[in-house]
């Protein structure tokens, strides 16, 4: 998929993450929904708060470790501690400078929001919360799923599909590219010097 794509919808990413640390997956409308207003409703008033939204109420409910195994699949055992570390650093850094632009231009757009969410069973404890956004402009809404697990009573990302197109095997295709043509440290130079632009 092309990054083109992926950045405009990706902004709907963020309006209902703040809000995944759920107690159970059928209490999680009432808290997407209650908290992605409170989210809206700040960026409304002072845009300037993007970076902060996301870096302390959104992404604190990834699992960047996960996600980063997740991303790099077979690559991750190939690599060493300090290098798991950097990685999981700068990929966290890239989804942060990602969303905090996609919050701001999401923030005046957003009509109305549907929810929904599906146990998932198992051990842990799995769900999807899935939501229909609807745009200013825009007749077809943005499908955005959320893939999560419990952890110590707290739910966590490890993925999240916008348009049923993964995050996770997005970036999976695009590292391992990178990781080809110029191997895990030139990977992490890359993301790290986008993350400083």
């Amino acid at each position: 998929m092309k990054k083109v794509f992926f950045k405009p919808v990706a902004l709907v990413c963020l309006l209902m993450i703040a809000t995944l640390n759920v107690w159970a997956s059928s209490g999680a409308e009432t808290l997407i929904r209650n908290t992605t207003n409170k989210v809206l409703n700040a960026l409304k008033a002072d845009k300037s708060q993007a970076h902060r939204l996301v870096e302390n109420a959104v992404l604190s409910h990834f699992d960047f470790e996960r996600m980063s195994k997740l991303v790099l699949a077979k690559n991750w055992r190939r690599i060493t501690d300090d290098q798991k570390i950097s990685f999981a650093n700068e990929f966290r850094g890239l989804l942060i400078r990602t969303y905090s632009s996609a919050l701001v231009e999401a923030a005046g757009k957003v009509r109305t929001i549907d929810y929904s969410s599906v146990n998932k069973g198992g051990s842990p404890p799995r769900a999807m919360v899935s939501s229909k956004v609807y745009q200013s402009g825009k007749a077809m809404p943005i499908e955005v799923d959320y893939d999560m697990y419990s952890h110590k009573g707290q739910w966590k990302v490890y993925n999240v599909k916008v348009g049923g197109v993964s995050l996770v095997n997005n970036y999976r295709t695009e590292f391992a590219n990178d990781i080809n043509r110029m191997g895990i440290e030139g990977l992490i130079n890359k993301i790290k010097n986008q993350n400083r632009k």
